[in-house]
């Protein structure tokens, strides 16, 4: 059986770890304490909206325990598409940090979900205050962005099949 962190100095710990390959790859173990420490704990159930498509992104969340999908409008009001889930170590809403900041998708809460959610005032006043840090959490979301398009990439050409691969 896992063993609980039991004082607060382990649960950051444990939290930082658990972004360590994401989000929060590369920062020092200060930088990472600061970045958690500015994020507030938040439960959802199931079904909970954390954000809308193409409104304003107001918040950057990280996924404790739990899982989001990531949905997107059909045309012709046909209802959402998941296009990907995200599970714990994930983080969501870097558009938060990006122009036009507005979201591409909505997230939905599948299942309890505990999140770190950190509002855009709070995270730009980390990067004013440590350029480093602002640095390796841009460079961090570059690349998880390039491996969720070449993500979509796959999703593309087995839906479109063996034609769409070997024409690329």
């Amino acid at each position: 059986m896992k063993r609980q962190p039991s004082t607060p100095e382990e649960t950051m710990t444990t939290t930082t770890d658990l972004f360590r390959d994401g989000l929060l790859k590369g920062l020092a173990e200060d930088e990472a304490e600061a970045f958690i420490s500015n994020c507030r704990k938040r439960t959802c159930e199931d079904g909970t909206r954390l954000f809308e498509e193409m409104t304003e992104a107001q918040s950057l969340f990280l996924i404790v325990d739990g899982t989001v999908d990531l949905t997107f409008r059909l045309p012709s009001d046909k209802g959402e598409a998941v296009l990907g889930s995200r599970k714990a170590g994930d983080a969501i809403g870097w558009s938060t940090l990006v122009p036009p900041y507005r979201y591409r998708f909505s997230g939905v809460c599948r299942g309890k979900t505990e999140l770190l959610q950190i509002d855009r005032p709070e995270l730009l006043g980390l990067i004013q205050a440590n350029y480093h840090l602002g640095y390796l959490l841009m460079r961090n979301i570059a690349v998880i962005t390039s491996q969720r398009l070449v993500g979509m990439q796959e999703k593309v050409a087995q839906l479109l099949g063996n034609e769409a691969v070997n024409g690329w």
